[in-house]
């Protein structure tokens, strides 16, 4: 399990916003089920996205077939044993990519994201952080983490 430490305030009713690289980096979407499992031992708490009984790769919920903590379908079934068993190396078609998903630069590693910011920084010396978190589609805080990680590398920033 990953370890990400953040905090966030409870609100009047007892609410939180997760922050949007935990969502992007959990593939939740919005209008998403959560499970929320509770340990009072430890006195955590853990969200895990609710899949629900469906197949795990075509989301369908008949001939389902328990297979290591997922149900896959009868379909995925025999498409995964039909592409072992020819010999040809043509990959299975994926299924197309969602256009949320292709703008999703949080999943990037952190030395390209802080290149991407270098460059935003000379192209726009005068924008602000939030600007910056815009332009690549990251929260405000993050940008703030990618400056103090272009500062520790003793890149010059304008």
């Amino acid at each position: 399990m990953k370890y990400i430490a953040m905090t966030r305030i409870l609100d009047h009713l007892g609410r939180f916003t997760l922050p949007k690289e935990i969502l992007y980096t959990c593939d939740f979407e919005p209008l998403d089920s959560v499970e929320f499992f509770i340990d009072t031992e430890k006195g955590t708490i853990i969200l895990k996205k609710y899949i629900g009984q469906s197949c795990k790769f075509c989301q369908s919920t008949e001939g389902l077939s328990a297979f290591k903590d997922s149900l896959i379908c009868n379909k995925c079934i025999n498409m995964i044993k039909n592409a072992f068993k020819s010999k040809a190396k043509k990959p299975l078609t994926p299924k197309p990519v969602k256009d949320t998903e292709t703008d999703r630069r949080a999943l990037q590693p952190k030395e390209v994201m802080a290149q991407l910011l270098l460059n935003l920084l000379e192209k726009h010396p005068n924008a602000t952080q939030q600007e910056y978190a815009d332009m690549l589609r990251i929260s405000q805080a993050r940008v703030s983490q990618l400056k103090q990680i272009i500062e520790e590398s003793g890149e010059d920033i304008i």
